[in-house]
């Protein structure tokens, strides 16, 4: 096999593993003598920007560079490949400035000439955070950054957005508190779920972690409460749990309905016909009854 044919096939065999691979794994794919041979064509390559390599534990690790990444990077000096290796290895987190002077050990007038040379040929970009507004934090231009960073769907601009947030609490809260009081059954967090994502409210799509806030805030003011039900009951109610109910400060009239004592009991979720605590062996669901029959007479 020569140069080019080698080059060729080491190319189209780490175009297919984009995780990259280890020196002893091109040994066991070409075998050894041809493993040998690959020294000058890994430097062609790194010298074309087309490769990184990084020390690991089970050796070096080859990846390949996109194309066009490649054609950015080609004549860029030390200092900014150091600034650029560095700002790449941050992943969608980001890194500020600090940090990139600190591990690089290069001068800020240097840094800043790396970083205006990257962003002009569109291979870093700077965000801000809403932790450290006034602060840039760069990252690869084709990354989205983290929620850590932008807040996630709560923020608009970096601030956040009480407005949306606000919406959305309201039409959970609207469909929990309908359910409970029209129909005396519990909502389940899939279908909080789908109800938010069918409504359309949100541009962006909502995770289970942030309905999950929603419903905490729900909680946290009242709203709402979650309900405990054993676990050979679940089958009765339409979604997966946890479950939640209006919460008994939200009843808005008073009747001996609305009087149960179910509704505030602390044990009702283990409450079942048949077992230890039990509807025939409630004695405030007979204080509640007889009180009901005496009002109808």
């Amino acid at each position: 096999m020569d140069h080019a044919q080698l080059k060729s096939s080491l190319v189209d065999l780490l175009s297919q593993n984009p995780q990259g691979l280890h020196d002893f794994q091109l040994t066991e794919h070409f075998g050894e003598a041809v493993f040998k041979q690959l020294p000058p064509v890994l430097n062609e390559l790194s010298q074309q920007n087309r490769i990184t390599f990084n020390k690991m534990e089970k050796g070096v690790l080859f990846k390949l560079v996109d194309e066009q990444i490649a054609q950015k990077l080609a004549g860029l000096n030390v200092e900014v490949m150091m600034v650029y290796e560095e700002i790449k290895s941050s992943g969608n987190s980001g890194i500020w400035n600090r940090d990139i002077k600190t591990h690089t050990n290069i001068q800020q007038q240097t840094l800043t000439k790396a970083l205006k040379e990257l962003e002009r040929r569109m291979l870093i970009k700077s965000v801000k955070s809403i932790h450290q507004k006034t602060k840039k934090i760069w990252m690869l231009y084709d990354l989205s950054p983290s929620s850590a960073i932008t807040g996630g769907p709560w923020y608009t601009d970096n601030e956040f957005d009480h407005e949306f947030v606000n919406e959305i609490a309201r039409l959970v809260e609207n469909q929990i508190k309908e359910a409970w009081l029209e129909h005396s059954k519990p909502t389940s967090m899939q279908q909080v779920d789908d109800q938010v994502k069918k409504s359309g409210v949100s541009q962006e799509p909502l995770s289970t972690a942030h309905i999950k806030q929603i419903l905490n805030r729900l909680i946290f003011d009242q709203r709402i409460e979650p309900m405990l039900i054993p676990p050979e009951q679940r089958h009765i109610f339409k979604g997966s749990g946890p479950w939640y109910r209006s919460s008994p400060t939200q009843v808005t009239h008073y009747d001996h309905f609305t009087a149960i004592p179910c509704g505030v009991c602390p044990v009702s979720a283990h409450c079942a016909p048949g077992g230890v605590i039990s509807p025939e062996k409630c004695v405030y669901l007979d204080e509640w009854f007889k009180e009901g029959v005496e009002e109808e007479f």
